[in-house]
């Protein structure tokens, strides 16, 4: 098997040819409030071949054991005079992932480059005439992305980090309104502590998951999801407690990690609260 992947990766390997194979299988239970109880299982395999300085990455995601297994993301990396180039079928994130989730799989292909000290990246779908240019700098310990840079809606990334005091802020501004993001953090008392703000003005361009809380793709515009986090380590495992407020409802969540089991408790104050016991194994 690990030959015919080799052959497959690379039609000339030489002995420096490295094959590792990561994955992640997470199972879920679901108490079924209202109706049956539920389990439910996602598998991600990621296989990297490796030469030289040269990396060809094939995932393979959300394998359920009832599906045909297929490759979602197949690219390559590696150097061109002194250019880093990638490419092939790969997602991309706009930000950190508060106000967008990775987009959808497209072949494409990136260069990227150091001006000055700041890293440039040149990219464009293939077969598509329009080139994107993303942008980074760190200046005096606050890290900047601009991503498509020469575009309207150009999406913009701070993180700053000081004496164990974090913020993460995303803006982005639609062809409809501007939407904005910003997250804190901070340990106090052995404790973390994490506050969320997410100002939605365009919800057709928040489109996900925030990282934080949850699903958030359905805020009405005009409206805030603003909540906080708070975890600690204890003798039973890492217990995490969240509250927020969306579409003027609240919200609340309690998590236990426990080894390889995330075990969950949610409601909000118009449903009823769901119990849920996660398996992650990563390998």
């Amino acid at each position: 098997m690990k030959n015919i992947i080799l052959a497959s990766l690379f039609a000339a390997t030489t002995a420096s040819a490295v094959v590792d194979i990561k994955g992640t299988y997470e199972g879920t239970f679901t108490d079924g409030n209202p109706g049956a109880a539920t389990y439910a299982q996602d598998l991600d395999l990621t296989l990297v071949g490796s030469v030289d300085d040269t990396k060809v990455t094939v995932m393979m995601e959300n394998l359920t054991g009832d599906s045909v297994v297929k490759t979602n993301q197949v690219f390559i990396e590696t150097k061109i005079e002194g250019l880093n180039f990638k490419g092939g079928n790969f997602d991309t994130l706009n930000g950190t992932g508060l106000l967008q989730k990775k987009s959808a799989v497209v072949n494409q292909m990136e260069l990227g480059f150091d001006v000055a000290g700041n890293g440039v990246t040149l990219g464009q779908a293939s077969g598509v005439g329009k080139v994107t240019v993303d942008a980074s700098a760190s200046i005096a310990g606050v890290d900047v992305n601009v991503q498509n840079a020469s575009a309207s809606d150009r999406f913009i990334t701070v993180v700053a980090n000081w004496f164990g005091f974090g913020v993460t802020a995303e803006t982005q501004e639609t062809a409809v309104a501007r939407n904005n993001a910003v997250s804190a953090s901070m340990t106090v008392g052995g404790m973390g502590v994490t506050a969320v703000m997410v100002d939605v003005n365009d919800a057709t361009a928040v489109t996900q998951d925030d990282g934080v809380f949850g699903d958030i793709s359905d805020t009405v515009n005009g409206e805030s999801v603003v909540g906080g986090v708070v975890s600690v380590d204890s003798v039973v495992g890492k217990v995490t407690g969240k509250v927020w407020e969306k579409n003027s409802v609240n919200n609340y969540k309690g998590e236990l990690d426990r080894g390889v089991m995330n075990y969950s408790y949610e409601k909000n104050e118009a449903t009823d609260g769901i119990f849920a016991a996660k398996l992650n194994v990563t390998f």
